[in-house]
């Protein structure tokens, strides 16, 4: 537990730090030839703080048991009961945002190079609607999780030993969110399938697949167009081009690290208490990979746009020669003294 607390606060202090960074340098040194991409990714480095503020507030932990995963919180805020569990369905719906984030990204690139004349979307009044769709899928993944992956008396006895036992806690200290995949039948005492939790996970499925497919398709299109501007570059100019291909990479790259530190993750969680496995130690690693990735997210454009790293290097450079200079002046002055003694 000390682990995960510990690894908890120095994640959300790096995102905090690293996205605040990344604000500075998006507002003052973004290109022009960046246009209005900018605003987006203030809103996704914006959101990358919120993410790190729920999740270091929140410090939840997971636990899996026999065919149920379990993250629990301490409720380290001291907050009413009913609200320290919607606080943890607000932490399980970050991933549904991110998402959603992901994917508008990839559309506003997929239009700024392939359909230019559809930027539109990306701007009052139309971005409203694109609004919507965020708050509506994320609302819907934070009730869906409120009503299927909520606190009930069946899923409490089942954990309640095993949460005693590994973290000598008991049901009055902590809340939770969880899915137990098969339920005993209180006649017969045999196993069976929980409905509920199985369209749960399918409602998740649903959306990962369909954001991803999205991804996907304007990845290759994006891809395409990309190679066949390098090679004949009387359409857009140099400058213009390099722009657009340190922006690609820099989204590929922001959707990779999602991918591997939370999605595969995420779907590790669950593949485990489906096949009734428990995963041991290894647990104790899945939520602390999952919440490094809004300090890696803002990591990656800071390497991949040009201005930003030239202003970070100028920086350090600055830095050291004022270290340099100072070191030097102490020097000199220490070998007058010892002239004049």
């Amino acid at each position: 537990m000390i682990f995960l607390i510990i690894s908890c606060y120095l994640n959300s202090f790096l995102a905090i730090f690293t996205n605040s960074i990344l604000i500075a340098l998006i507002i003052r040194k973004s290109p022009r030839s960046m246009g209005n991409y900018k605003y987006l990714m203030l809103i996704f480095s914006i959101f990358g703080i919120v993410f790190a503020i729920i999740d270091g507030t929140n410090q939840p932990m997971l636990h899996f048991f026999n065919g149920a995963y379990i993250i629990f919180s301490r409720n380290s805020l001291g907050l009413p009961r009913k609200i320290s569990f919607c606080f943890i369905a607000l932490n399980c719906s970050c991933y549904g945002m991110i998402m959603m984030l992901l994917v508008f990204h990839f559309v506003y690139r997929f239009l700024a190079i392939c359909k230019p004349h559809r930027l539109e979307i990306f701007t009052f009044p139309s971005f409203n609607y694109l609004i919507a769709i965020f708050f509506v899928i994320s609302l819907e993944w934070w009730i869906v999780a409120i009503f299927v992956a909520g606190e009930n008396p069946v899923v409490e006895e089942h954990i309640r030993e095993t949460m005693l036992t590994n973290y000598e806690l008991n049901r009055d200290d902590y809340t939770y969110a969880s899915s137990w995949f098969y339920r005993k039948n209180p006649t017969t005492g045999e196993d069976h399938a929980s409905i509920p939790d199985f369209l749960f996970l399918a409602n998740l499925g649903i959306i990962i697949a369909s954001g991803f497919s999205i991804i996907a398709y304007c990845w290759l299109r994006l891809r395409f167009e990309l190679l066949k501007s390098a090679r004949d570059l009387t359409q857009v100019s140099q400058k213009t081009h390099e722009m657009q291909r340190q922006l690609f990479r820099s989204l590929i790259a922001q959707t990779l690290f999602p991918v591997f530190l939370m999605f595969i993750p995420a779907g590790i969680l669950l593949s485990f208490p489906i096949l009734k496995q428990d995963m041991g130690p290894i647990e104790l690693i899945i939520l602390p990979l999952i919440t490094t990735q809004p300090f890696m997210d803002a990591l990656v454009p800071m390497y991949f746009i040009r201005d930003y790293r030239m202003e970070i290097m100028k920086f350090f450079k600055k830095s050291g020669n004022r270290i340099g200079n100072s070191s030097q002046d102490k020097s000199n002055t220490s070998k007058v003294f010892s002239l004049r003694t």
